[in-house]
């Protein structure tokens, strides 16, 4: 079964075989282009002359729906979380807690980046099935 992605959807995509293929861009779909393939208008992704959001066709296999929100809480040192960082949600672990400041250092799993990031950037790490989200742990 496959998420009923419709004209209005809130999504985030990845693109495999890119350099963007590790994080998670959030957008909405603008148009249904056929079955299973969709025109995206980006949030945070902008276009070549950085004046308007970038739109793409992209193929349902690359969406999935914006995750649940689990509420803000604290973090602690080897979660693993996803990172707003670079116009998109990336994959790490919290490895500093800054506790008195809500702030941790993450590190981005593939790249090795290290992201120093207020607790409203961050989130548990879930993955999509095409059915239900499931909190990945490690």
């Amino acid at each position: 079964m496959t998420f009923p992605y419709t004209v209005g959807s809130r999504v985030e995509v990845t693109f495999p075989g890119s350099g963007f293929m590790v994080a998670f861009y959030v957008g909405e779909v603008i148009c249904v282009v056929e079955d299973n393939v969709f025109y995206v208008e980006f949030d945070h992704l902008l276009d070549c002359d950085g004046d308007s959001p970038t739109r793409e066709v992209v193929p349902v296999t690359q969406l999935r729906p914006l995750p649940p929100f689990g509420g803000r809480r604290r973090f602690v040192v080897g979660d693993v979380v996803e990172v707003f960082a670079n116009d998109g949600w990336w994959v790490g672990s919290v490895v500093v807690d800054y506790q008195q400041h809500n702030c941790y250092d993450v590190l981005v799993n593939v790249t090795g980046d290290l992201v120093f990031a207020e607790i409203c950037d961050i989130r548990f790490h879930q993955a999509w099935d095409g059915v239900k989200w499931i909190v990945v742990l490690d």
